[in-house]
């Protein structure tokens, strides 16, 4: 008989776990009443993830990989990133589902099988958040040669009604998505108070479409980000992608730390990255206390970096590669750039504020 592997949440991180526990011999039983996989796109919104941390057995997940581009600096600065970057095929993840008789039932009960908690990051006031609106053009009405990771053009002449935010620009299954993204802020996690800002997102990034000669009724859908990031589920039970904390407080990702984590998690291993955990979580406070000028200058020296340190802080878990990354910036920064003040003028609030969300 197959050992049987019990989940709790079929999202993305979810679904790739299950995939590869299928792959490995499981059978596996998923608890999720959102779920179903006689639809083509199962989840909402977009995923995206740097081609390094795709292992070969999730592949076929992804659509090919394409050069990133990022838009940062005083005066602004274009670049091409040293790394590629993929989308999550949904369709491909439906079919592997499928294909790998993963059993969705509506709702868990109890029976001595314990359950993997795949179910996301608590929604909580002292998380950090990341928001975004994004707007998809078919390839006729947006051509695009490139995908560009980050544009923070124009974010230090942005109006104060809500955190500075850059433009993500990705080709995906619907076209090319155009997403204005506030990277991390503080947020009251009451819906109605989020929508407030995503409403200053909408205005921003009809804005700047208009800059691009984008013609705002050729928009075929609009996606909203919101993404408690920090969090992290704290009952005893086996915890796996964003329950587990695997967002980055500091750019939102949590995909790709899934993929690496998946055949620790399945054969029992304990999760490292603490260190690499509680330094992003200070790089992500910082963040969420820049404004527009402060961060546009901050990201052009963060990737005039190497790709290796660059990549260490985006998405690897090894914390004094972080450590050495956020030394590394000092020396374009130096230790007097704005980003760094809240630590020299109040160190106990950046501290209090990652505390809350140990």
């Amino acid at each position: 008989m197959p050992q049987t592997l019990h989940l709790k949440g079929l999202g993305p991180a979810g679904a790739l776990l299950a995939i590869r526990a299928a792959q490995r011999g499981y059978s596996v039983v998923a608890y999720d009443p959102a779920v179903d996989l006689n639809r083509a796109t199962p989840f909402p919104g977009t995923y995206g993830v740097f081609s390094t941390q795709i292992p070969a057995w999730a592949d076929a997940l992804f659509t090919p990989p394409a050069p990133l581009e990022v838009v940062a600096g005083l005066p602004t600065t274009r670049r091409t990133l040293g790394f590629e970057y993929r989308m999550l095929d949904q369709a491909a993840v439906v079919k592997a589902l499928r294909e790998s008789n993963v059993r969705v039932v509506a709702e868990y009960v109890p029976d001595g099988h314990p359950a993997v908690d795949c179910t996301g990051a608590p929604r909580t006031d002292a998380a950090l958040w990341q928001l975004a609106v994004g707007w998809f053009f078919s390839d006729r009405d947006a051509p695009r040669p490139q995908p560009v990771f980050m544009d923070w053009t124009g974010a230090e002449a942005q109006d104060q009604h809500a955190a500075p935010s850059f433009c993500y620009i990705q080709r995906t299954s619907e076209g090319w998505l155009y997403e204005e993204t506030i990277l991390a802020t503080h947020c009251p996690a009451d819906p109605a108070e989020q929508q407030k800002v995503l409403d200053v997102l909408r205005n921003r990034l009809a804005e700047r479409i208009a800059r691009m000669g984008l013609d705002p009724e050729s928009v075929s859908r609009e996606e909203q980000v919101s993404i408690p990031m920090g969090t992290r589920r704290r009952h005893k039970e086996r915890k796996f992608g964003a329950a587990a904390g695997f967002i980055n407080p500091a750019t939102g990702y949590s995909l790709g730390h899934a993929l690496e984590a998946a055949d620790d998690v399945l054969d029992g291993r304990r999760l490292g990255g603490n260190l690499a955990y509680v330094l992003r979580q200070v790089g992500g406070e910082l963040i969420a206390r820049a404004d527009g000028a402060t961060l546009q200058d901050f990201f052009g020296h963060f990737f005039a970096l190497d790709t290796e340190r660059q990549l260490a802080y985006l998405s690897g878990r090894d914390g004094l590669a972080v450590a050495r990354t956020m030394w590394a910036l000092r020396e374009g920064t130096g230790l007097s750039h704005e980003f760094l003040q809240p630590l020299f003028r109040r160190p106990w609030q950046v501290m209090r504020a990652v505390w809350a969300r140990r």
